[in-house]
């Protein structure tokens, strides 16, 4: 129960929020700053270059149009990678000893579970969700 509520605690203080990714897009977005926040730090350094040259803004001007609908997916994305990490115990704290935790942190049973590692071992990759308000 405490690792619970750690996690918890862990998680709070450590997700990204899509208003903040918003507002560094609004007033630092020629810079990629948004993108940074999001933990894309390859594009966040490629949008910082491009911004830096002359043949590179437009460019930059199409990107940051369509970051507009690009950003909720990002920090969703951000998101979830924190609350794998916090199951599978990468993360702060242990995941809590009897129970399997399946990709989306929700309770799994174990044949489930058995048949995941499988299809990871056979190369299968599960594609992530689009979670946004849009699909609710």
């Amino acid at each position: 129960m405490h690792d619970d509520r750690f996690k918890d605690a862990f998680f709070e203080a450590n997700r990204k929020s899509k208003a903040i990714a918003y507002l560094l897009w609004f007033f630092f977005g020629w810079f990629g700053v948004h993108r940074f926040y999001a933990g894309e730090t390859k594009t966040g350094i490629i949008q910082l270059l491009l911004s830096l040259s002359i043949i590179g803004l437009p460019v930059m001007l199409f990107w940051l149009l369509l970051d507009i609908v690009l950003i909720p997916g990002l920090i969703n994305e951000k998101n979830l990678e924190l609350l794998h990490a916090l199951n599978r115990g990468d993360g702060p704290g242990v995941a809590t000893e009897g129970r399997d935790t399946r990709d989306d942190g929700l309770l799994a049973d174990p044949k489930r579970q058995r048949m995941l590692e499988d299809l990871r071992a056979a190369g299968y990759r599960k594609e992530p969700r689009d979670r946004s308000f849009l699909y609710r």
